[in-house]
């Protein structure tokens, strides 16, 4: 076959039919045999990063809804708690006061039977005086 010159550079005409028919055959070998596993792999590796896209956005939405609960949930257990408190602190009012009552009450009892207790004793120190 003949040699062509180009650009200043020999090309072999023979060779280079020789290796387009040895490429071609190689990328149907390959066509075949690997791209055909390769796409597959390829898409099977697609379907499992969409699979974990589909489930993180699902864990994403549990997680902002189990995160509304739990505000939820705290708000209320803080309104419980001052409600405990205030309730707390006018039963210990009530309490104190109740307190308070019944020591004044036993100070009264215990000022009147000194007072009663005194006057026996003048009265009795009177009538021995007096007999």
């Amino acid at each position: 076959m003949g040699d062509l010159t180009l650009f200043g550079l020999p090309i072999s005409l023979g060779t280079m039919i020789y290796q387009a028919s040895i490429f071609t055959v190689l990328v149907l070998i390959l066509k075949k045999l690997v791209f055909k596993k390769l796409v597959n792999i390829l898409d099977t590796r697609k379907q499992h990063i969409e699979n974990q896209l589909q489930l993180t956005e699902k864990y994403k939405l549990d997680a902002a809804r189990n995160l509304d609960k739990s505000e939820d949930t705290l708000k209320q257990a803080r309104h419980d708690a001052r409600e405990i408190l205030k309730h707390s602190e006018n039963e210990a009012t009530l309490i104190i006061n109740d307190a308070r009552e019944k020591a004044k009450q036993i100070l009264k009892d215990a000022n009147e039977e000194a007072y009663h207790t005194h006057t026996r004793f003048i009265t009795r120190a009177d009538q021995i005086k007096g007999v």
